[in-house]
């Protein structure tokens, strides 16, 4: 009997592992995410003529926040601290920005 227990809850610990491994963002897939979201800053910005993304660090399972930078012909750039974040329950990865400096 007590074997029996120790199986099922050795089955239950795994399952709760594989559900939290499922929500995991990975790094490269924020940082892609990123990136589509800073070019289209790029595009809507009149004068940009570059932009980049990194340093990026990861900030916990679900986030991961990067460094994106634009700059325009006279080379004046702005950063700013751009998270990618996948909310409980979902696979959607959700991109906003924060810290703009110029």
């Amino acid at each position: 009997m007590r074997v029996k227990v120790a199986i099922a809850a050795l089955l239950g610990v795994l399952a709760m592992a594989g559900v939290a491994e499922a929500h995991k963002l990975p790094v490269g897939e924020a940082k892609q995410s990123i990136r589509r979201a800073t070019a289209g800053v790029c595009q809507e910005l009149e004068g940009c003529k570059n932009w980049s993304v990194g340093p990026c660090q990861r900030k916990s399972l679900h986030r991961v926040d990067c460094v994106s930078t634009v700059s325009d012909q006279e080379g004046t750039a702005c950063s700013w601290v751009t998270i990618a974040r996948v909310p409980a329950n979902s696979y959607e990865i959700r991109v906003h920005h924060k810290r703009i400096f110029c």
